[in-house]
């Protein structure tokens, strides 16, 4: 794969989200569910007792680990969704619109027309969680108290990975068809195939990012006895798994009718 012809098609893409208003979007959404869960986490025993209608509601006392819960339950459902609504269309519209085919005459390799595509998505990705981790963690030490940061920031590790998969998933079915509402369509049931699965077996549970996200499992990462193998575990078979679908798009957009 050649990085000279990689770099312009990625900076291609970055434009585009730019131009769109993607790239922003994402930023204000992940903005908002990242500083959100210590805020709303702070507000609910306040919120309870004044919806109570006179009934006596005790909780007990939040604490930076119940904004620490919410956040990463806030960060593992909505932005699957809005990762695929933003690239759903990546490569189905340009086949459609028929820009494809000026971009891939040039030459172009196909597999560095997926490649690119990906990589400019996952930037935007990066930059998102990176901004809602800051306002989650600078709200929360606010509000409550410091959170262990080294946890803080191999469990945001841990979503990144989870959140390529959809994102990997969506690129493929992208890939796959020339209307964005079907690739949409096929992310979305990838999307609820990854958050059923762990439900029905134990040993996909343990396989898959969404294991560090477990309440059991984010106090072992807070005290620090959460053992490596059971961490690195889930993360590298995560990594292979989303670069497992961008290497299926790339073969299957090879054979695909532009």
């Amino acid at each position: 794969m050649s990085v000279s012809t990689l770099q312009p098609l990625f900076k291609k893409e970055l434009y585009e989200q730019y131009r769109t208003y993607r790239f922003f979007i994402a930023l204000v959404i992940f903005l908002f569910l990242g500083i959100s869960a210590p805020v709303i986490t702070k507000l609910t025993p306040d919120l309870l007792k004044s919806l109570g209608g006179g009934i006596q509601i005790t909780l007990p006392p939040q604490t930076a680990t119940d904004a620490l819960n919410s956040y990463l339950k806030n960060m593992t459902q909505l932005p699957s969704l809005v990762l695929i609504l933003l690239a759903m269309g990546c490569i189905a519209d340009e086949r459609s619109r028929g820009t494809a085919v000026t971009v891939l005459t040039k030459p172009v390799p196909r597999s560095v027309f997926v490649v690119a595509k990906f990589l400019a998505y996952e930037l935007t990705l990066l930059a998102s969680l990176l901004l809602a981790a800051a306002g989650a963690y600078s709200y929360t030490r606010q509000l409550f108290e410091a959170l262990p940061l080294g946890a803080f920031l191999l469990l945001n590790l841990g979503l990144f990975i989870f959140l390529t998969l959809p994102l990997a998933f969506t690129i493929f079915a992208s890939a796959l068809f020339r209307s964005s509402i079907a690739a949409g369509g096929l992310a979305f049931g990838g999307f609820l195939a990854l958050a059923l699965f762990p439900t029905l077996n134990s040993t996909v549970t343990q396989a898959l990012p969404s294991v560090l996200f477990r309440a059991e499992r984010v106090a072992q990462l807070l005290a620090g006895t959460a053992p490596l193998g059971d961490i690195l575990k889930p993360m590298v078979i995560g990594l292979g798994l989303a670069l497992g679908l961008i290497m299926l798009a790339c073969i299957v957009f090879q054979h695909q009718e532009i």
